[in-house]
Parts: structure tokens; C-alpha cells; sequence
């Protein structure tokens, strides 16, 4: 629950959010909808206590999150940010860690590929899942298109086993057909999870449950398609008149 939520950044007297009222249930498939610079990526930095808020509160279970052993906090999250990481070590190590310190599953492993459409890529490399990548501590290291990191990242994100699946942006560098067969795997990913996405394109609005709309940092609509669209208010001009934001 955010109450009453504000943030702005030290030594600045705007509001990058502000009085921010909003609810996420158990089990809600959201959607952040906005123009670049309405605050949606803060609101995620806010919620997995990247930052804390100016004024207002933020509440998990009745408790504020302040309360919660960071650690602890973190582990209810898998969360994929446009600036994913990268990492040099293998290909099946940058999917493991999507869960840190549990026991490596092979099957796993696969399954995440599989439903993050880097399969087909990952089997052509030379040694498949064990295959070293960028050059920084490996010479014969592989060096990944845009694409295909995010694949690897959305990978990462199904091989964890958190609560609540946070994509800021995760398909920002795949091609229409590539993201419309990612969006299609997540309908499985998110069963019995929270899922909060950021996304330009309205298109992955259509199904969810709550589609919330940020503008200047203020929550101005929400709902989900069929009553946005029947409101005829921003969401209505955004999806009739830009379906791709910039």
C-alpha cells in the first residue's frame, strides 16, 4: 500500500511523485503507463525500497516497509530494470542469478531459456549453457547481441521464485514479434504472483487487471482497459493515438 507517498531527490524542491495513493493485491497483474519522466520507474525504485519515501509511507502486510530486514525484502522481488545486468561468467550462470543461493537446477535452467525464447540462441553457441560470455576474464568469451542479453535477463526473472515480478521495460530491445512471444510466456510466469510492469507499449496493457496512469509524478487514472477506455480521459487518448509511447 503506498499512503500519502512523496520522493524527491536531495536538494531538489520538485516532487518527482507526489501524494501517491495506490494498492497492489495478491495475485494483481499491473501496468505503469506513462510518458518518459511521469515517475514510473521511481514508483518501482520506491516500492523494492531502492528508495525511501519524502513523506508518506509504504506498507507490506499492515507494515511499514522501513521495518523489514532488507535482506528479506529483497528476496520477495525478481526484477528485471531496462539497465539489466550483464555479467561475465556463463550463459546458465546469468539465468541462476535470478535466485542467488539456491541450489543450481539444471532443468530449471532450461525451462527458464525455453520460456524466455533464448533457447534457440543459447543451443548455437558453442558450448550451449556453459558457453563463457564477454571478454573481461575469458578470451574465447562470447559477446552477445542487445537482444539477446534481454533474453537472458527475462530468463532471470523466470528462474526466480519470488513473490512479485517487477519487468521495468523488459522487452525495450526485441523486435514487435519477439515481445508479443515473451508477453505470451508470461502468462505463465505471473500464476500466483504479483506482477508489475513498465511499458511504452500499450499493447501489453490490454489484459491486466489494474493498468495505473502516472503523469508529472501524480497518479491520474486507474482501472483496468475496458473502464479506462470508457472513461475517454488520458489512458483513451494514449491508446487511440500513440500505442508506443516515447
Amino acid at each position: 500500500v503506498f499512503d500519502h507517498v512523496s520522493f524527491r531527490y536531495p536538494g531538489s524542491e520538485k516532487d518527482v511523485l507526489h501524494d501517491i495513493n495506490l494498492t497492489f493485491e495478491p495475485g494483481d497483474t499491473c501496468v505503469l503507463v506513462g510518458l518518459n519522466g511521469a515517475g514510473k520507474t521511481t514508483l518501482i525504485k520506491l516500492l523494492t525500497r531502492l528508495y525511501d519515501p519524502t513523506e508518506g509511507a509504504i506498507y507490506l502486510d499492515g507494515i511499514d516497509l522501513r521495518e523489514y530486514d532488507v535482506e528479506d525484502l529483497y528476496r520477495m522481488f525478481g526484477i528485471i530494470f531496462q539497465d539489466f545486468g550483464k555479467y561475465a561468467c556463463t550463459v546458465s550462470e546469468n539465468i541462476t542469478f535470478g535466485e542467488v543461493g539456491a541450489e543450481r537446477n539444471e532443468a530449471r535452467i532450461v525451462d527458464s531459456a525455453e520460456s524466455a525464447n533464448a533457447s534457440d540462441f543459447i543451443e548455437r553457441l558453442p558450448v550451449g549453457y556453459e558457453t563463457p560470455l564477454m571478454r573481461i576474464f575469458e578470451r574465447e568469451g562470447i559477446e552477445l547481441s542487445i537482444g539477446q542479453w534481454q533474453k537472458l535477463a527475462i530468463a532471470r526473472a523466470f528462474y526466480s521464485d519470488s513473490d512479485v515480478l517487477i519487468l521495468d521495460e523488459p522487452t525495450a530491445s526485441l523486435d514487435a514479434i519477439a515481445e508479443q512471444e515473451i508477453y505470451s510466456q508470461f502468462e505463465a510466469l505471473r500464476k500466483d504472483k504479483t506482477t508489475i510492469f513498465v511499458s511504452h507499449r500499450l499493447s501489453s496493457a490490454t489484459t491486466a487487471s489494474k493498468i495505473i496512469v502516472l503523469e508529472y509524478g501524480e497518479l491520474i487514472e486507474m482501472g483496468n482497459h475496458k473502464e479506462l477506455m470508457a472513461k475517454e480521459g488520458r489512458y483513451y487518448e494514449l491508446y487511440t493515438g500513440l500505442k508506443e509511447l516515447d
